[in-house]
């Protein structure tokens, strides 16, 4: 919250990114909640804040419209929960999760701490990302251009500057006195030709 804070211009809270940061934060240590000590777990999660604001602006500046902030809670912040596990995961921790006494892998920074310098662990995360990302463009892809192709994609040009609380609600959802009646009889002469 302070963050993003600093870097508004209005210099204002923004209840919406504590929400969000906070979220960031669980997201990011879900991936190595088993294996992780709760200082790490805080070090994540904090760093998973900024991670969030990070992502939030780069959307804002590619112009890429996510109302609720979803990509940088859940994407920017699934990735980089997998990246932590492969840095943070505690050799101890991973063989009682495991039930392994013997098994080598565990946070890059711990195999530091032992010598040397192997990431067997943060190499398979980085892996799994890949590979996630792959398969959802693969699954989700064509669907994608399926809606695009028959302009399903995204809703009429007037719905979306009225909003989608006019056109599918029958009304505004807050009472800001900006709503243009010409623009509501407008869309709804076009529903009524399409039926």
């Amino acid at each position: 919250m302070t963050l993003r804070w600093l870097l508004s211009e209005e210099n204002v809270f923004d209840i919406t990114a504590v929400c969000n940061g906070a979220l960031s934060g669980l997201v990011a240590i879900t991936a190595g909640a088993a294996t992780v000590w709760p200082w790490a777990a805080v070090v994540i999660g904090l760093v998973g804040g900024i991670v969030y604001i990070g992502a939030s602006n780069l959307l804002l500046k590619l112009e890429i419209d996510d109302a609720v902030d979803a990509i940088p809670v859940h994407f920017a912040n699934g990735i980089w929960g997998c990246i932590a596990t492969g840095l943070f995961s505690s050799a101890s921790l991973v063989q009682a999760f495991t039930g392994d006494p013997g098994i080598p892998y565990f946070g890059w920074f711990y195999n530091w701490s032992t010598g040397n310098g192997y990431a067997n662990l943060l190499a398979a995360e980085l892996l799994g990302i890949v590979w996630i990302i792959a398969w959802c463009t693969c699954l989700m892809g064509p669907f994608f251009l399926l809606l695009k192709h028959f302009n399903l994609f995204r809703v009429d040009h007037i719905e979306e500057e009225m909003g989608l609380d006019v056109s599918h609600h029958g009304g505004p959802a807050y009472s800001r006195g900006d709503v243009d009646q010409d623009k509501i009889d407008a869309m709804k002469a076009k529903k009524e030709s399409i039926a």
